[in-house]
């Protein structure tokens, strides 16, 4: 019996001091307590959970590249510009239904009757709709663009005339940035063809122009072994043996040579830069002439009378 009294007391115990904490709130509070102090607490708890779950939802998306093998460089690249692109768009869209929960709760919690408000939300919705298509139309755009992965933040994208690195990404927007920091936003809506330009893979393309008189099989081997030199040493750069063509054009200037290589996205330039440092050490060493630009020889001749002397003047003009 003792301890069936003992343990009926504990809850009596914690209710108790519950009840002596809220009496001692209501009293040293004093008319603030209910009307002011409750409502002010039901929203901080709205505002702590709301930024629990976006800190929930951002982890996990960021935990997907962990399900991605790490040997497959282009699956790794692709989650991460697609875990960027989604964070982007989680965090505005959360913002907004905070913002709304937010209203909601101080309106309901002041003493507004929010039940009109949200009948004739409906009503409202349908207006708006009807005064801002072109709003609805990116948002709908924007909306499909992530659903398809289309592109993502990060991806180098052409669309129009805008061509540039995808910055950010809303419902509304896309945000690009080119080369010289000029940054375009570009309403969904308007998107009607786009050139994604790192999606996956990039190929790299290089082409070499040798004099006439070069013996083609000295130059042909020489740009294999250049080949596998670049291979061997960017094996996370060269997702595949490079691989040299042949001819792409024969003209007065020269022989071009073309040779193409399968790179990770964005390494592409990386790639080409040293291809061709490489070319041009390897074409030294083998004492091989790159093309030279020919010149066309122009004899001016400039008099003011006929009975002065003539002097001809030469000027070289690149052909």
């Amino acid at each position: 019996m003792d301890g069936l009294e003992h343990a009926m007391e504990g809850p009596r115990g914690r209710a108790g001091c519950r009840s002596d904490m809220q009496q001692f709130l209501r009293e040293f509070l004093g008319p603030i307590y209910s009307p002011i102090l409750i409502p002010a607490i039901r929203i901080g708890w709205i505002l702590i959970a709301a930024y629990v779950i976006l800190k929930v939802i951002d982890s996990g998306l960021t935990r997907l590249q962990l399900l991605i093998p790490s040997s497959d460089v282009l699956g790794v690249a692709r989650v991460e510009q697609r875990t960027e692109t989604l964070r982007h768009v989680i965090r505005s869209v959360s913002r907004g239904i905070l913002v709304l929960l937010v209203l909601l709760t101080i309106s309901s919690e002041l003493g507004f009757s929010i039940g009109p408000v949200l009948a004739s939300a409906g009503i409202v919705g349908l207006a708006v709709g009807f005064g801002a298509q072109s709003l609805v139309k990116d948002v709908i755009s924007g909306f499909f663009i992530l659903f398809e992965d289309q592109f993502g933040v990060g991806d180098a994208v052409k669309i129009g005339d805008f061509a540039g690195v995808v910055e950010r990404m809303t419902l509304r927007a896309t945000v690009l940035r080119n080369l010289e920091g000029q940054v375009y936003v570009v309403p969904n809506g308007n998107i009607q063809h786009v050139v994604v330009m790192t999606k996956g893979w990039a190929r790299a393309v290089l082409d070499v122009t040798v004099a006439q008189n070069e013996e083609l099989g000295r130059v042909f081997d020489v740009l294999q072994k250049t080949a596998a030199r670049l291979a061997h040493d960017w094996p996370d750069r060269v997702l595949e043996h490079p691989a040299v063509l042949g001819i792409e054009k024969l003209d007065d200037s020269g022989v071009t040579i073309r040779s193409i290589v399968k790179t990770p996205p964005f390494k592409k330039d990386d790639v080409v830069r040293e291809w061709r440092r490489l070319v041009k050490e390897e074409f030294d060493r083998a004492g091989i002439q790159l093309a030279q630009r020919s010149a066309v020889e122009v004899r001016i001749v400039e008099t003011s009378s006929p009975t002065e002397t003539v002097t001809p003047k030469t000027r070289v003009i690149p052909k």
